[in-house]
């Protein structure tokens, strides 16, 4: 404040000098300096190197100050950042097939370690299990799950619209010189796949997890899980593959809405006779039945009704393969009126609804099963903490449609 105060008294003094020389002269202000006397032309002087001084010592004085503004701001910044920065690395890709990943995961499994089951996670691309254990799932999948073993099995990465064709092109006999009006095959029918998922849980004591890594190796352990998971996805799949209804869940091969073609046996299953099994077999068109894939699927209920049925001389109507008339063979696969049949502990019993399937028969390669890539994994090592207990959460997704119903025939309610 003192510089600004000695600045404006200067200013003052100044100004005042300047008008009394333009009444002493009668000239204007700019010639002082060459018309002034002595004393005048060196008070002015003075009078310049005070302002020349006092400008001075404010720029430098802005200088300072904004100096000091940075170095503030830098600190402030400084004292923002956080005391630790970890350093950035690449994300290591890990090997869902090595042993080394598989040692890991049962360990982590084993110890409720989920902080390492969110690291392998990361690492291998998605929350996978290890690739063995996959391909046991998926083995005891296949042997447990009847619908698997007979039925096209493909695997999509996303949800997917699939057209069906409904009409085939146009053929005709014309003479020679004749003409046809072409067509062409029409797919007017879509089918969207929605794979479903399904998650299996298995709690798994402490104990029996390290007593398998340490008896039987990885492997031991990993084929327990696998086979408890296998096995309880398997058979709820089939469920959903037989009779389920398409609606928020995979479509069954003997939905109700989807074959209508075959015999209405319009009574209990148990009174099911031979000629309606002929019927529902021919019902199905001949071009189906070639097929390599055709056969028949029923409950264990409705085989033992048709195996019991006889002929008027009291033999069997259907035997097993290379079994002579009027003989029983056993531990060999049989046919029904010729084709071979596979039982599933599904297909219904009792007529509930109309439409209720009890046989199906027809060309397994129009249903087809669709698996969403991987098997995923998750662990919950809190929610059984108290009996020392970690639950394995295991879940895959799929779906299953009938792609053709005119390849299938039934006998129903």
């Amino acid at each position: 404040m003192s510089d600004i105060h000695d600045l404006q008294n200067i200013t003052h003094q100044y100004r005042k000098s300047l008008e009394a020389f333009e009444e002493r002269t009668n000239k204007q202000a700019r010639m002082i300096d060459l018309a002034g006397n002595g004393e005048e032309r060196q008070t002015i002087a003075r009078m310049d190197a005070d302002l020349s001084a006092i400008e001075q010592r404010m720029q430098d004085m802005a200088a300072l100050k904004a100096a000091a503004e940075a170095r503030a701001a830098a600190l402030e910044a400084r004292l923002a950042e956080p005391t630790y920065r970890a350093k950035p690395t690449e994300a290591k890709i890990i090997d869902r097939s090595s042993e080394e990943y598989a040692a890991r995961w049962l360990k982590a499994v084993a110890t409720a370690d989920a902080g390492e089951m969110r690291a392998l996670s990361l690492g291998s691309g998605n929350a996978g299990i290890p690739t063995d254990m996959e391909r046991r799932i998926v083995d005891r999948m296949f042997q447990a799950n009847v619908m698997r073993q007979i039925c096209p099995v493909s695997t999509i990465d996303s949800k997917r619209t699939i057209p069906v064709q409904n009409a085939l092109p146009t053929t005709a006999l014309v003479a020679e010189a004749g003409t046809i009006t072409p067509a062409d095959p029409t797919f007017s029918t879509a089918i969207s796949v929605v794979p479903y998922k399904y998650v299996t849980a298995v709690t798994m004591s402490q104990e029996y997890i390290e007593d398998a890594i340490g008896q039987g190796g990885i492997g031991s352990g990993l084929q327990y899980v696998a086979d408890k998971c296998g096995l309880s996805i398997a058979l709820k799949q089939e469920e959903a593959y037989t009779i389920g209804t398409g609606s928020s869940q995979p479509q069954g091969v003997a939905a109700t809405a989807q074959v209508l073609q075959g015999v209405d046996a319009s009574a209990a299953i148990t009174t099911i006779d031979a000629d309606e099994v002929i019927d529902c077999y021919h019902a199905c068109p001949v071009q189906y039945r070639n097929s390599p894939r055709f056969r028949w699927l029923l409950s264990d209920t409705a085989l033992k009704v048709i195996r019991k049925l006889k002929t008027n001389n009291n033999d069997y109507i259907f035997s097993p393969t290379n079994a002579g008339s009027g003989q029983m063979t056993v531990g060999l696969p049989g046919t029904i009126y010729g084709a071979p049949y596979s039982v599933s502990q599904y297909m219904l019993t009792t007529g509930t609804t109309a439409n209720t399937k009890w046989v199906i028969c027809g060309d397994f390669n129009y249903f087809e099963i669709f698996d969403r890539t991987g098997i995923t994994s998750m662990v919950d090592p809190y929610s059984a903490a108290a009996t020392h207990q970690s639950t394995l959460y295991v879940y895959t997704r799929t779906d299953s449609h009938i792609m053709l119903p005119e390849a299938f025939s039934a006998i129903f309610y």
